[in-house]
């Protein structure tokens, strides 16, 4: 304390006397003492304190003199201080602890100790120490507090906590412990009688570890409850001493359901699901070590594919429910064919694959396919349903079809293909003679599904003309698959595939999104607006959220309803009367407007139409029937065409006609007053870019189909020798992007030939691209040729037969021999326009490739 704290203390007027007494007498003792002291007056004014107290309080000195103490006193404290001081005054020493109340508000707990101060044995005032103890009771209240939380963490424990000392008996066992052995709490224990026989020797060998100085141990065994479950148990123990003996302390946690849990998911990690068979990692795994084991062994290994025929449509009609109880009941019999001489896997969907180790002679693979194919040809009892199901297998053996496994699974599932393409129920063994469209339809399903991931699905438009001015009044929109091998390709070599594989939805989502949005741009950058329709197949019409599905669309895109039509085929139509008939009306209310595709195909009769009247807005007729159409020879087909647009138009319905090819058929079209055209005879589907410059420019010209031959012959090298009567000839794929391949051959018809390439029908759609080679071989006046190209340009003739343009990749000496020949031919032309020593075909070319896939077979 300062000299003026001192002069300020010592002026108040009455007590002056006291304090220079008290001030004299303890001086000395302020100065030095450790502890807070002070001066109270008998009223409890603070007359004198240290530094020590103030500071404490976080006050200085001039705040707190001749202030009474009772003002730093916390209130809760305040009766017991009031006690305190009383019985001070009356001479007796107080001790106690309190609370004071720091300037920041803070507690501050102190043992106080007040010493009564006499003169002539009168109380005079109150001397007082105080110990500051806040830290030691903190640290008292936190041991008590942690003691407490360590006890309710030990009982309340989800492990097992325990105490056992060297003779096995369990000093202390917590809650968990007891409810682990199944036992009451206080019971005596020797731990050892719980644990299992088997792992009884391992725990006493680790617990003697342990006593012997090793570290603490994380273990696993297992303890046998008292009502005989068997838990499985991790258990982390160490040694620990209590009043200097050893003792072992340890943490039970029960693992059983986690080490199930471990191992159910390692089963599943290799099993399927549903079936508990192998699933295809497993199967990889398996067959992986059997080619290593057959190198040495030079055994044969066998691999089929085996998919059900025709099982969507058990899980589209019947329900998941059934389809996956089918599954099972298939998986059954399959294995019990197989038996344990190989292993029957599950791919994922209907697709089964299954391993032959050490096959020998193939006789013994046929026998084991078709065990299984007639296993399964007896009815299958589910519920109240009796199923039938068939089955198509592909196989395929190591060495011969292939040397690892990516190979002989590719072949296999080649050969499956090609089981199903023979009319299903059957097997195929792998044979790399499989023609070009056989290999583009196995690649085609293998990359169905990365088309959607990868973009490869494009929309074209072909556009539908006024008859009457040529004016476009509206676009169909068509799927393309742009294949990054194969080129465009069309969906009617697709879609199948889509439909049988449950990605047809996906799809036709993805088809109406792109035509809204596609339309909508075009008006927005100021095109003319015409309708676009779009095709919905016979399952997504039935669907119960197309409806709203189509909502949103138009409202996401923003495209008035007008400008959206749907074509429907009219065998969809003619099923599912009551629903198809709501559906109709449902989108004719938000202003869609509904085509008949491919009327004439659906064998209902023509008075049926009345029953679509305000429901059905356009008729298309089918382009089989617009085929047909001719002055020269007319017959039904005429007739037909005539009264559909008749009964059509009274009906109040527009019509369509498709397949437009020639000028004679839109003269006829236009007598019969049928006042929509769409075919290649105005344009054929085109890519966004391309339609958008027609829309620009509103009308279509006739399509020129001589003045394009004429540039294609002005650009050629070499001239050709053209055939009245086309060449038949087999085509092969012999390489593709580089990549030799080993195909059979497909029938193919040269039009016309020359030393720089050849023209040719096919009902195969092929790429143009130059690094896609083929082969060509044919007979010229008896000569056998072969010739190898690329496609360098190609015409969609009709709808499944394609016209080709190829460049050979000839040398010099190999030109040198088919010169003469093609001279000699054109010599022999000139007289006859058939010559006996060649492959011409008379009939007319569409009607050979309408019957090409069954002579193929019949050669098979």
């Amino acid at each position: 304390m300062d000299n003026k704290s001192i002069d300020n203390a010592a002026n108040v007027p009455s007590r002056t006397n006291l304090t220079e007494d008290v001030d004299m007498f303890y001086r000395s003792l302020f100065e030095h003492n450790p502890d807070m002291i002070f001066f109270l007056d008998n009223l409890g004014i603070i007359v004198k304190i240290n530094d020590l107290f103030s500071e404490t309080l976080g006050y200085t000195q001039e705040e707190m003199i001749v202030k009474p103490l009772k003002q730093f006193v916390s209130l809760n404290e305040m009766s017991n201080y009031k006690e305190l001081f009383r019985k001070a005054l009356t001479g007796e020493k107080q001790s106690a602890c309190t609370t004071l109340v720091h300037k920041n508000g803070q507690s501050v707990l102190i043992l106080l100790t007040i010493i009564p101060v006499k003169s002539e044995e009168k109380v005079i005032g109150i001397f007082g120490i105080a110990k500051d103890i806040t830290d030691i009771h903190e640290s008292a209240r936190m041991l008590a507090e942690s003691e407490l939380k360590f006890s309710s963490i030990v009982e309340e424990a989800l492990a097992g906590i325990y105490i056992v000392s060297e003779d096995g008996t369990v000093s202390y066992g917590n809650k968990r412990f007891h409810e682990m052995l199944g036992i009451a709490e206080g019971t005596k224990v020797i731990f050892q009688d719980y644990v299992h026989p088997d792992d009884l020797s391992d725990l006493i060998s680790l617990s003697r570890e342990l006593m012997n100085g090793e570290r603490g141990r994380t273990h696993t065994f297992r303890i046998i409850r008292n009502d005989g479950a068997i838990l499985e148990i991790e258990s982390h123990s160490k040694k620990i001493y209590l009043q200097e003996k050893p003792f072992m302390v340890a943490s039970l946690q029960d693992i059983t359901e986690h080490k199930k849990a471990t191992a159910l998911n390692e089963h599943l990690a290799y099993h399927d699901f549903l079936t508990g068979l192998p699933n295809i990692r497993l199967f990889y795994e398996k067959l992986e070590q059997e080619l290593i084991n057959s190198l040495t062994s030079h055994q044969q290994v066998t691999v089929m594919v085996l998919d059900l025929d025709r099982f969507k449509y058990v899980n589209d009609t019947l329900g998941h429910t059934i389809g996956n109880e089918l599954i099972k009941k298939v998986s059954k019999r399959l294995s019990h064919c197989l038996g344990n001489d190989g292993v029957l896997a599950r791919m994922g969907g209907d697709e089964f694959v299954v391993l032959l180790p050490n096959t020998g002679h193939i006789d013994r693979v046929i026998e084991y396919a078709k065990t299984m194919i007639e296993s399964l040809e007896q009815p299958f009892d589910i519920e109240q349903y009796e199923l039938f199901i068939t089955a198509s297998i592909g196989i395929s053996t190591f060495p011969q079809d292939g040397e690892d496994t990516e190979t002989l699974m590719k072949h296999a599932d080649s050969a499956l293909y090609k089981a199903k393409g023979k009319g299903r129920n059957t097997y195929q063994i792998f044979n790399p003679a499989m023609n070009t469209e056989a290999y583009k339809q196995f690649m085609l399903e293998s990359d169905l599904r990365k088309a959607l991931e990868m973009n490869q699905l494009e929309l074209y438009y072909q556009p539908k003309i006024s008859a009457a001015t040529h004016e476009i009044v509206g676009a169909e929109a068509l799927i393309r698959w742009n294949h990054p091998e194969w080129g465009i390709v069309s969906p009617v070599e697709f879609i199948p595939i889509a439909e049988e594989t449950g990605l047809i939805l996906e799809i036709g989502k993805w088809v109406k999104e792109t035509a809204c949005s596609q339309n909508k741009a075009w008006q927005d950058a100021g095109l003319p607006a015409v309708p676009v329709s779009i095709n919905l197949s016979a399952h997504r019409f039935l669907q119960k959220e197309l409806l709203e599905n189509i909502k949103e669309t138009l409202a996401k895109t923003q495209l008035d309803p007008r400008y959206l039509q749907v074509e429907i085929v009219e065998t969809s139509l003619l099923e599912n009367e009551k629903v198809v008939f709501s559906m109709l009306d449902e989108l004719r209310k938000i202003g869609i407007k509904v085509l008949m595709d491919d009327f004439g195909t659906g064998y209902s009769s023509l008075s049926s139409l009345k029953k679509f009247k305000g429901k059905i807005d356009t008729l298309k007729i089918d382009r089989s029937f617009i085929n047909e159409l001719s002055r020269t020879d007319v017959d039904n087909s005429n007739f037909f065409t005539k009264t559909i647009i008749e009964l059509a138009q009274h009906l109040e319905m527009d019509v369509v006609a498709e397949g437009v090819e020639t000028v004679e058929q839109l003269e006829i079209l236009k007598e019969y007053n049928c006042n929509i055209i769409q075919g290649y005879l105005f344009s054929q589907p085109v890519a966004a870019d391309e339609f958008a410059a027609l829309l620009k420019k509103g009308k279509i010209d006739l399509h020129n189909h001589d003045k394009e031959k004429h540039v294609i012959e002005e650009k050629r090298k070499f001239p050709r020798v053209n055939l009245d009567f086309p060449l038949r000839a087999s085509m092969a794929l012999i390489r593709i992007h580089g990549r030799n391949v080993e195909l059979g051959k497909t029938k193919v018809l040269i039009q016309d030939l020359g030393l720089g390439g050849l023209r040719f029908l096919s009902n195969i759609r092929l790429p143009v691209h130059r690094d896609i080679i083929l082969e060509f071989e044919t007979e010229i006046l008896g000569s056998k040729v072969n010739m190898v190209g690329s496609v360098v340009w190609m015409r969609e003739m009709r709808s499944n037969i394609h016209q080709y343009g190829v460049e050979f990749s000839f040398d010099e000496t190999e030109r040198s021999v088919l010169a003469p020949l093609l001279e000699e031919l054109e010599i022999h032309l000139r007289k006859n326009l058939l010559i006996p020593e060649g492959s011409f075909v008379t009939v007319d070319p569409y009607t050979f490739f309408k019957h090409i896939q069954s002579f193929l077979r019949d050669k098979e």
